[in-house]
């Protein structure tokens, strides 16, 4: 789960990702804290279910979004720096 959280983040920053997916990960981010729903949250699972529905549709067509762009070319993406820092002498 903590991956897909990091490649919803991801594919909002990217810049080859069209807005309108993002658009709908945001609305559906705002529909779900927003007190007025279409189906009030105050029914048992359903008004739940409403909004649930809602924000896996917005994150779905991110995904798919993100899978027609462009990947970046070798080479050219951002590099970062894994090694390890040596040992400090005492």
């Amino acid at each position: 789960m903590l991956s897909r959280l990091k490649a919803v983040i991801a594919l909002m920053r990217n810049p080859k990702v069209s807005k309108f997916p993002k658009f709908l990960v945001i609305g559906a981010i705002l529909y779900l804290l927003m007190p007025f729903d279409f189906i009030p949250d105050a029914v048992p699972v359903i008004g739940w279910l409403d909004d649930i529905t809602f924000l896996v549709g917005a994150i779905s067509l991110l995904l798919r979004a993100g899978a027609r762009a462009e990947p970046t070319p070798p080479g050219q993406g951002q590099i970062i720096d894994v090694t390890p820092e040596p040992p400090k002498a005492r």
